[in-house]
Formats: C-alpha cells, sequence, structure tokens
C-alpha cells in the first residue's frame, strides 16, 4: 500500500530538536516552580502570568506531530512501507517502561503513606485516559500526583490512529487529510466549549486536557512534516524563510500567546511547527546554534524523564507537603533532575535500544552518534 512520489522528508538525527525538547521541558518546569514559589510567598510569579507550562506542552506536541510523521515518511521511502507491528514495539519500549517505573513509585510512596493516591487515577494513567478524569480524584488532592499524564493520553491517541490512517491514505492524500483532522478538531474544540457553557455555565476542566480538544496541536506538526515531504513546498519554504520573515512568526507567536494566554487556540497550534521548521532548515543561524548547544541537547534527552519526575516535587495549594523539603525551592529541581537522570540512564536509554533492537525501523546509518535511534518526545 504505497505511492510513488519524490520525497524530502526529514532524516536522521536532528539535534535542533533536541534543542527545542529542552525548551519545551524548561518551560513546563519554570511554570510549575514559579507555583511552588507563589504558593509558598503568596505572590505572583512571572511565570503564573505567563503560563508557560501550556506552551511548553504544546511545544512537545508539535515536535511529536514532526518527527512520528518523518519518521514513518522515511522509513517508507527506505523500505517500502510502514510496519506497524515495528512502530508500536518502537512505541512501548518507549514509553512504557519510564511511565510505569513512575507509576510504581508513586504507588509505593501511597502505601506508606507519604502521598495521598487512589486507584483509579492507576488504571487511568496505565492505560492512557487520564487526561478524561480531573486532576483532583479523591480527598486530600489525590489524584494530583499522577494528572500530568494527561499530555501522555494525548499523545497515546495520537499514535492509535495516524500511522495506519497515513497508509490508508497514501502519500498523495496524507497531507489535506491531516489539514482536515486539524480543521475539524478546531471548530470541535470551539462548539464544544459552547455547549459546555450553555450546559455547565462555564468550561469544564477537563476541557483543556481532552485529546478530542486539544489532538491538533499535534496534527499541525503533522501537516508540516507531510509539506516539508513534498520537495517544491520545502524549496519555497528554503527560499522565502529570511530572518525577518521567522522574526515576524515569533513576533506573532508573542502576540497570540498575550491574547490567549492558557487558551488553546489553532493559531498557537499553527505557528508552533512553523517556528520549529525555521530553525531546522536554518541550521546554520543562531537560533539554531543555540538549540544544538551540548547542554540543551542533553537537556532534550531528558525531557521525558524530566516531565515525569519533576510531579513529585511541585507544590500547589491543597496538595499535601508529604514529602517535606523537597517539595521546596530549589531543592525540589534538584531531586528533579537527579531522580530524571537515573531514569534515563538506567531505564529509558536501553530500553529505547532493546525496542529498536526488536523493530528497527530504518538502516543503522540513520542511528544518532549514542547508537540510538532518535526517540521522539512521548510526553509535555
Amino acid at each position: 500500500m504505497s505511492d510513488t512520489a519524490a520525497t524530502s522528508t526529514l532524516k536522521g538525527y536532528i539535534p535542533t530538536l533536541d534543542g527545542w525538547r529542552a525548551v519545551a521541558i524548561l518551560a513546563v518546569i519554570a511554570s510549575h516552580a514559579g507555583h511552588s514559589y507563589s504558593a509558598a510567598s503568596g505572590t505572583e510569579s512571572f511565570f503564573d502570568r505567563i503560563s508557560s507550562g501550556t506552551h511548553g506542552v504544546n511545544l512537545f506536541f508539535a515536535i511529536s506531530g514532526l518527527l512520528i510523521t518523518s519518521r514513518l515518511l522515511e522509513e517508507w521511502d527506505t523500505s517500502g512501507g510502514i510496519s506497524l507491528k515495528r512502530f508500536y514495539t518502537r512505541r512501548a519500549f518507549r514509553i512504557l517502561p519510564p511511565a510505569l517505573l513512575y507509576l510504581g513509585v508513586v504507588a509505593l510512596l501511597g502505601a506508606l503513606g507519604l502521598l495521598p493516591v487512589i486507584w483509579s487515577e492507576f488504571v487511568a494513567a496505565t492505560l492512557f485516559y487520564r487526561n478524561y478524569l480531573p486532576v483532583i480524584l479523591g480527598p486530600n488532592g489525590a489524584g494530583f500526583f499522577t494528572s500530568h499524564y494527561w499530555s501522555l493520553g494525548v499523545e497515546e491517541h495520537f499514535y492509535l490512529f495516524w500511522p495506519a490512517l497515513l497508509l490508508l491514505a497514501g502519500r498523495k492524500r496524507a497531507l489535506p487529510v491531516a489539514i482536515a483532522i486539524a480543521v475539524f478538531v478546531a471548530v470541535w474544540r470551539h462548539f464544544e466549549a459552547w455547549r459546555e457553557i450553555m450546559l455547565y455555565n462555564a468550561i469544564q476542566p477537563t476541557y483543556f486536557a481532552r485529546s478530542d480538544t486539544r489532538i491538533d496541536s499535534i496534527m499541525w506538526g503533522v501537516v508540516a512534516a507531510l509539506a516539508l515531504a513534498r520537495p517544491e513546498v520545502r524549496a519555497y519554504i528554503e527560499r522565502y524563510l529570511s530572518t525577518i520573515v521567522y522574526l515576524a512568526l515569533v513576533a506573532l507567536y508573542g502576540a497570540i500567546v498575550y491574547r490567549y494566554g492558557t487558551r488553546p487556540t489553532y493559531w498557537e497550534a499553527m505557528i508552533v511547527p512553523a517556528l520549529v521548521v525555521g530553525t531546522v532548515l536554518r541550521p546554520r543561524s543562531v537560533l539554531s546554534r543555540v538549540l544544538e548547544n551540548p547542554m540543551m541537547r542533553w537537556i532534550g534527552r531528558l525531557s521525558y524523564s524530566l516531565y515525569l519526575w519533576e510531579f513529585f516535587f511541585v507544590y500547589y495549594p491543597g496538595v499535601p507537603t508529604t514529602l517535606g523539603v523537597w517539595q521546596t525551592f530549589p531543592l525540589n529541581l534538584i531531586a528533579t533532575v537527579v531522580c530524571a537522570t537515573a531514569s534515563y540512564y538506567l531505564v529509558e536509554r536501553p530500553l529505547i535500544r532493546i525496542g529498536h533492537r526488536l523493530a528497527p525501523a530504518m538502516p543503522r546509518d540513520a542511528m544518532d552518534r549514542e547508537g540510538v535511534a532518535t526517540p521522539v518526545v512521548a510526553a509535555a
């Protein structure tokens, strides 16, 4: 099941994307640290006002759509098709071990009475529908420490339908199909907001986390990957994407964030992949060189584990500080880095290797310099 077409996909290891992952996770951590500081001091922080965590997650989503689709197209180019079995094997070894390890530690601390937990949150987090449940599920803040699994739910639902739909649509029809999905979700989000206001006189908390109201943030990354796979589109972008044009896009992004804040909008969903693509296609730009700095790339590789583990050490009003000083700044940041580093080197990285040995997606020369095929962001 394949269409023959000239392609120009994003191939191999792209260090700039690791830098963007670093930007995304630093935005999330800064937002949560800001909340911790604000709650402790009783004052509003800068990060409360800009809600950087929300925009960091949107950046993660855009990277996932862009890179997942580029890798699928690359496999199609090199092997003549896409193996769904190999894809899901790699995804399982990429996502599940760190996620289940974190849940296991949450369960242990809950059994020891150090964290408020509830059974339903584990079922929802393990089966990736945590984004359809409220943040707090029980007394004393129970459920909070798995609430960040909402973004994993959005991404997992994307993985469930897009690879197969890409195969069914074929190379020529995939781009209009992806655009149609993104536009439909954006329209549905507005209708759903209106429906909830009419029924409940307010938008419900889960509205901002559900897959059916947020997955367009991933789909516009898909659209970017499919567009770049068309040589004429890529040539056009490379010709006209000057520094002035890129700065104009940055200014537009800033205006969108200032205007809409934490609200998920199709404007932000559309422009974030354009900002990422701009650096990928202009690797000699100042921003690209900053993103490809070794420290940024290292933080980017840790981003999934950082995202998982930092929630242990965040303090929010109404959530018990049963971990004591480890939920206070700056010890919470230090503990996050230590746990995430251990998770990455002892669990995440070895299991990624095993997954790619069991289900290789591309020739070995497309592996990165560490010998691990570039992992796609599994969460934000």
